[in-house]
Order: C-alpha cells, then structure tokens, then sequence
C-alpha cells in the first residue's frame, strides 16, 4: 500500500473551511481505482494542525489519479491564505501491519530513522510491541512504512481506542521488558517520540 502523508497548519479562524476542502477533495478520490481511505486527524496538541493521510494501492494508482482532470485540477483551486505555512509532505511504502479488535479515532503518529541494514530488527521490535498493545486494550491496528527514496525513514501509526488505553501501554511493565531486551541501535525517534491525533473524518471506497 501507498501513503501520502501531508501536514497542514491552517491559518487561523479557517479551520473549518480547511476540513471542508478536504472532505471535498477526497470525495474526487473516492470512486477512483486503487483507492484505500483517507483520513483527517487534528492534532491534540494544536486544533490548527491536521495530519492528511492518503492511501492507495501503489503509487501507480494515485499518479493516475492526478493525471485525470480532477486530480490534476484541485490543488490550483486552493483558496489564498488558507494555510499559515507551506504544506509538508512525504512518500510511505507499507511494510508491515498488525490488526486488533477494537475501534476507535485515536491516532498515534511517530517516525524513525532505522540503522542501514537493521529493517529486520526494527520490525521484529515493533510486532512485539503489537502484541503488547493487544494485551493493553483498545488497539485497532498498527501500520509501520518505510519512507520511499534513499533514506532510511519509518513512519508507525497506531489507532486505539483513546489516550487512557493507550497510556495503559505506555506504562505496561512488559513494555519496559521489551525496551530492555531489544537490540539496541536499531533505530533513532525523528522529533517528538508521539504525536497524539483524534481522526475527525474519514473516507472508504
């Protein structure tokens, strides 16, 4: 599966407009073939931040969608100002994901950059914290990406329940087991370790 991930900051008093436009963008999106979802999750820390994440079969899908004329028309229609920066955007590959129970619009956001040749190790790390995040309660999925191009970049999105789930893992005694046995030099937190979002819509086939 491919992932385009976008940041946006939105300019201030223009929050609702800005989800609007999106919704409608993803609405040209929605019947096109190859399509997976889209999502829009404001970030907890700063109602003005979003997190757009799209997602496609490969990169081929979404490239023929931007060459169709909606695809290619959108982005000349966004309306000046609405966002306070230049919006930031990477290219994702899925490598891995791990599937639970439960439901929820809680997002975990974190990237890494993975030691050269040490991809193994950093999967194999990150299906035992799976494994803890069932115990913990409230885990609806986890899917871990690696950036496209030459770096060595991972991008890990957990969806749970909410925040009190999720710090029942945060704190899980196994947790602090797994951090102690686990090779180590595998892989280094880009920024902040989580970002915490709450998914405010989303879009299916």
């Amino acid at each position: 599966m491919y992932l385009m991930q976008e940041i946006l900051q939105v300019a201030n008093g223009r929050n609702g407009e800005a989800v609007k436009r999106l919704q409608w963008i993803h609405s040209l999106m929605q019947s096109q073939p190859g399509f997976v979802r889209a999502q829009i999750a404001q970030y907890l820390g700063n109602s003005m931040r979003h997190l757009v994440l799209r997602m496609w079969e490969d990169r081929e899908s979404w490239d023929a969608f931007r060459a169709t004329p909606e695809g290619s028309s959108y982005p000349q229609s966004r309306p000046e100002g609405l966002y306070a920066q230049q919006p930031c955007g990477r290219d994702w590959r899925l490598l891995q994901e791990s599937n639970g129970r439960a439901t929820g619009n809680f997002l975990v956001r974190s990237e890494f950059d993975v030691a050269h040749d040490r991809w193994d190790d950093y999967l194999t790390i990150r299906k035992a914290q799976d494994r803890i995040h069932r115990e913990a309660g409230g885990f609806q999925y986890a899917w871990n990406f690696k950036e496209l191009g030459e770096g060595d970049g991972a991008l890990l999105l957990v969806r749970k329940t909410g925040r009190e789930d999720h710090m029942v893992y945060v704190e899980s005694m196994l947790k602090s087991q797994l951090r102690d046995t686990s090779p180590q030099g595998v892989s280094t937190p880009r920024g902040d370790y989580m970002e915490y979002y709450e998914i405010i819509d989303e879009v299916t086939p």
